[in-house]
C-alpha cells in the first residue's frame, strides 16, 4: 500500500492567486508547500523544493515536519532528497523519483499522485503574471496542463485526480465542503512517509 493512499493533498504554489487569507483553514489537511511558501506565514506538512534559491531568506521559525527536494540541490541531513528524472512522463509514476517539469508545483503534484493521494488540489498555481518572464510562465502553464491531463483517477471517483481551485472565496467554501476533500492525521502521514523512504 502507498503511504498516502486516498488522502487529500493540497499543493500550495506561490502565485498571486494563492488564497493566503484562507490558508489557516487547511490546518489538519495534508499540505505540500512549494518553494518560498514561508512568505505567506503558513507552515505546510511538507516543504517541497527543487530550487536551491528557495532557501534564501527562509525564516528560522519556518520548520515544517518534512522537507522533500531534488537530490541535486544542497540538502541537510533531515531532508528527503529524491532523484529527478527528465523526459516524458511515464504511464505509472514512481514515488522514489521526481519527474522534471518547469513548474515546481506540478512536480509536487506528480509526487503526491505517486504516493496515492486523491484528490490532489492545486492552490496558487494559476500561472498568472507575477513578474516572471512570459516565456517562463508559458512553460509553467504547459507543465500544469500536462499534469492535469493525466488520468490517474481511482475507480468510481467523481473528480479528476488533479483538481485546480481558483482563488474565489465562494468556490473555496463550496469545495471545502465536498466529500472528496478530507482532513487527515498529518503526523501519521509524515510518519508513514519517513518509514516508506527509510
Amino acid at each position: 500500500m502507498l503511504p498516502a493512499e486516498g488522502i487529500t493533498a493540497f499543493v500550495l504554489g506561490t502565485g498571486p492567486d494563492l488564497p493566503r487569507d484562507r490558508l489557516y483553514r487547511l490546518e489538519g489537511y495534508f499540505t505540500i508547500g512549494v518553494n518560498r511558501i514561508w512568505r505567506f506565514g503558513f507552515t505546510p506538512t511538507v516543504w517541497f523544493r527543487i530550487d536551491n534559491m528557495a532557501t534564501l531568506g527562509r525564516p528560522v521559525e519556518f520548520n515544517p515536519p518534512l522537507t522533500v527536494c531534488d537530490q541535486s540541490v544542497q540538502v541537510s541531513d533531515d531532508e528527503l532528497a529524491l532523484p529527478m528524472r527528465a523526459g516524458p512522463l511515464p504511464q505509472c509514476l514512481n514515488p522514489n523519483r521526481l519527474y522534471h517539469l518547469p513548474n515546481a508545483g506540478a512536480v509536487a503534484a506528480l509526487w503526491a499522485i505517486s504516493l496515492g493521494c486523491y484528490p490532489v488540489v492545486l492552490l496558487g498555481m494559476g500561472c498568472q503574471p507575477d513578474g516572471r518572464l512570459e516565456s517562463q510562465l508559458h512553460a509553467m502553464r504547459q507543465a500544469l496542463s500536462q499534469v492535469k491531463a493525466m488520468d490517474y483517477k481511482p475507480r468510481g471517483a467523481y473528480f479528476p485526480t488533479v483538481w485546480q481551485w481558483s482563488d474565489d472565496p465562494i468556490e473555496f467554501d463550496e469545495h471545502m465542503r465536498n466529500y472528496y476533500v478530507r482532513p487527515t492525521d498529518t503526523e501519521q502521514v509524515v510518519r508513514r512517509l519517513r518509514e516508506f523512504y527509510a
